[in-house]
């Protein structure tokens, strides 16, 4: 008896992406939008509910200004307004955190926008954003199918779509659009800036600045020497923000409700609160991106790469300890997106182009699967 092949049902589907959307001098701008498209049709036709309540608080807090809760785009344009002045809010809400997250109130008082504007400009972000990780993924993987399942897999996860779904004012488009620039610019200024901007919008992204370093090292293919520069520029970076943080804190007495005002107390109540639930959230942060880490893992402890190995511990131990003191595991898992694309890079050298496409597609398919959702 002959057996049918599942994966040939992908043919159809290739053979269409092919002939429609992969092709022509326009094809990234095609894929981008089809994949918007796509992503957030399903969100609609599945969750229409919640994309109509969202919007309908949005237009209630943003554009008829009635205070809706758990939006904080009032709290960023009154930030904006004394951006150095003490942090009154209750210790444990979101506000609370934003003290030195200050870039979000500096843009909103440069150019005179609030909430609404504000978030149409992380929307615009947000197409940059996902255009210039096309342009990564092209060089990355060359291959037109491979780079749709894998950008359509980017698209259907938080890091990818919160530009879009998150008209909260959490502001986490932002950093992630300075993060990319940080992994493009080769410049030491530009880069720099990047960084700081990206450190000022949430304090979270210097947990990042070890896959910045490891991303550049395999995407340019650094040399040993510019490595150690690029390291030396990245630390001085975290350093010159440290020193800034500590000059507001002694200063203007700025404080953060989960770094300056933190206890070990605070940390094992958090710690034990979110220990019921933190699994599951992780993996709405992951989701088939999950796949992508496992496998780089077991490869290097199959090639038993232990530097590698050591690296990837000291780059995830302090991500989950953050998630523990922040209570905040969807956001800041997130941030890992920078570790997603090292591992994809790793995985173009050590796997067969047939057997990475057929990973990319189980990760498109969960992630396309799984609604989009937040919180």
């Amino acid at each position: 008896m002959k057996h049918i092949e599942i994966l040939e049902f992908l043919n159809p589907i290739e053979n269409y992406l092919n002939s429609r959307i992969l092709n022509g001098k326009y094809w990234k701008f095609k894929t981008l939008f089809f994949t918007l498209f796509i992503s957030f049709s399903f969100l609609f036709i599945f969750n229409r509910g919640y994309v109509l309540q969202n919007g309908k608080n949005f237009y209630l807090d943003s554009v008829l200004h009635k205070s809706q809760p758990y939006f904080f785009w009032d709290s960023i344009v009154e930030q904006g307004k004394s951006p150095l002045a003490p942090n009154t809010h209750q210790q444990g809400t979101h506000e609370s955190n934003r003290t030195f997250r200050l870039v979000i109130p500096l843009i909103s008082r440069t150019l005179s926008i609030e909430g609404l504007g504000l978030f149409s400009l992380q929307i615009f972000l947000g197409l940059c954003f996902l255009y210039l990780l096309l342009n990564i993924l092209n060089k990355i993987l060359s291959d037109k199918i491979l780079i749709f399942y894998t950008f359509i897999a980017f698209v259907n996860v938080y890091a990818g779509s919160c530009f879009f779904i998150n008209c909260f004012g959490h502001g986490d488009g932002y950093t992630y659009f300075f993060i990319i620039l940080s992994l493009l610019f080769r410049n030491p200024i530009l880069q720099s800036t990047a960084l700081q901007l990206s450190f000022w919008c949430d304090e979270r992204s210097i947990i990042v600045v070890l896959g910045v370093l490891l991303f550049q090292y395999l995407y340019y293919q650094l040399s040993s020497k510019n490595t150690l520069i690029l390291f030396g520029l990245i630390a001085l970076n975290v350093v010159i923000y440290g020193i800034l943080r500590i000059y507001l804190t002694t200063t203007f007495h700025l404080q953060s409700a989960d770094v300056e005002n933190s206890s070990i107390e605070r940390f094992t109540g958090i710690a034990k609160y979110i220990s019921t639930w933190w699994g599951n959230r992780m993996y709405v942060g992951l989701e088939g991106f999950t796949l992508i880490l496992l496998v780089t893992f077991l490869i290097l402890c199959k090639e038993k790469k232990r530097q590698f190995i050591g690296i990837w511990l000291i780059y995830w131990i302090p991500i989950i300890l953050i998630t523990v003191l922040v209570a905040d595991t969807v956001r800041t898992i997130s941030f890992t997106f920078v570790f997603w694309l090292v591992c994809i890079n790793f995985l173009k050298e050590k796997v067969s182009s047939t057997q990475l496409k057929y990973l990319f597609f189980i990760v498109a398919f969960i992630n396309v699967l799984i609604p989009i959702i937040f919180p």
